[in-house]
């Protein structure tokens, strides 16, 4: 076995592994790196859900709870009204209102992920610098 000094250690196993194989690696590393994408897309698509969801719910339960708050009149004070004789439609519009606030937390949230996931590959075209 002759020895050069380009490779001093050539086994002769340089066409051991074929071509099609790292064509393989390339490819199922572009389709994750394709999945991911797609499911970032999605969880900011339901986060964007979320966040409308929860922005109609907050609305809505303001709404009603003012109605149900000057029900009692103008002549009785607001802390009679919020602490003391509260009617129980009142006290449920905090709780729906509560709720609304979390679902818009919660589709913030994952709204902001699914955007930290997707990075910035896919969101600009040629990711590759400039020299």
């Amino acid at each position: 076995m002759e020895t050069t000094s380009a490779q001093p250690f050539d086994l002769g196993l340089r066409d051991a592994a074929p071509p099609v194989v790292r064509e393989a690696r390339i490819e199922s590393s572009a389709s994750l790196c394709a999945e991911r994408i797609a499911k970032a897309k999605a969880r900011q698509k339901a986060g964007k859900r979320l966040i409308v969801a929860g922005f109609v719910i907050t609305i809505v339960a303001t709404v009603l709870y003012c109605a149900a708050c000057f029900a009692g009149g103008l002549s009785v004070p607001m802390e009679d009204i919020l602490l003391h004789n509260a009617v129980p439609f009142a006290r449920g519009m905090l709780a729906v209102l509560g709720l609304g606030t979390l679902v818009w937390l919660v589709g913030s949230m994952m709204f902001l992920r699914g955007a930290m996931e997707e990075g910035p590959e896919a969101s600009e075209p040629s990711a590759t610098p400039d020299a």
